[in-house]
C-alpha cells in the first residue's frame, strides 16, 4: 500500500517503523528497482530510554532501550541523520523524547519534526518549530501514518536529494507548508 500511493501521488515516504529497518528496506527496495534514482532511506524508530528518535540513512539497525546519546552515537556512526518526531506531544509522554534529553542533546541532533499529524494540539507543533528556530534547526513534517488513510497527509517539497548532506541542505532552503487544521486547544 505504501508503494502504490508513491506511484498514485509522487510522495517518498520516509518509513520508519518501531525499533526495526525491515519495513524501510521493503519498501525501499521495491520503489528503487522501479527507478533506481530513488534515493535508498533506511529508517528506523527507535526507543531510547528517554523517549524516540528516528535514523535515516541507516547502514544497519540500530538496538532500541539505549540511551538517547548512545542512540545518536550509533547513528551518526552509521553517517545517518537524527530526527526527533513529535516533541512537546502531550497524548505521547512515554515515547515523545524527554524534554530535558532535548535541550542537553539539542546540539547533537540534525532535525526536529515542526508538524505530527497525529498530535492533538496546535501548541504542541509550535513549541517543535519554535524550538528548531531557537537551535538552528530545520524542520521536518511527518504524517505519522499508522494507518493507510493516513498516507501522504503531510509532506514537504523539497529539491532531489540523494544523501544525508543534501537532504540537509535542501531542509536548509525549504519553505514548510502545511495544512491548517482546526484540533484541540
Amino acid at each position: 500500500m505504501i508503494v502504490e500511493s508513491f506511484q498514485k501521488t509522487g510522495i517518498l515516504p520516509l518509513v520508519c517503523d518501531h525499533n526495526l529497518t525491515t519495513g524501510s528496506e521493503v519498501v525501499y527496495h521495491e520503489l528503487t528497482s522501479g527507478d533506481p534514482d530513488i534515493p535508498q532511506i533506511l529508517a528506523e524508530e527507535i526507543m531510547t530510554r528517554e523517549g524516540e528518535i528516528i535514523g535515516l540513512f541507516l547502514t544497519g539497525m540500530i538496538p532500541p532501550y539505549l540511551s538517547a546519546a548512545e542512540t545518536l552515537d550509533l547513528i551518526h556512526d552509521n553517517n545517518g541523520l537524527a530526527i526527533v518526531p513529535h516533541p512537546f506531544c502531550s497524548f505521547r509522554r512515554s515515547s515523545a523524547l524527554k524534554e530535558e534529553t532535548l535541550l542537553e542533546l539539542a546540539g547533537r541532533i540534525d532535525i526536529i519534526e515542526g508538524f505530527n499529524s497525529r498530535n492533538t494540539h496546535d501548541d504542541e507543533d509550535r513549541r517543535a518549530r519554535e524550538f528548531a528556530l531557537c537551535h538552528n534547526k530545520p524542520v521536518s513534517v511527518g504524517s505519522d501514518a499508522h494507518h493507510q488513510k493516513d498516507l501522504g497527509k503531510y509532506w514537504l517539497e523539497l529539491e532531489p536529494f540523494g544523501t544525508p548532506e543534501e537532504l540537509m541542505r535542501s531542509l536548509g532552503s525549504v519553505t514548510v507548508r502545511f495544512p491548517v487544521m482546526v484540533r484541540g486547544r
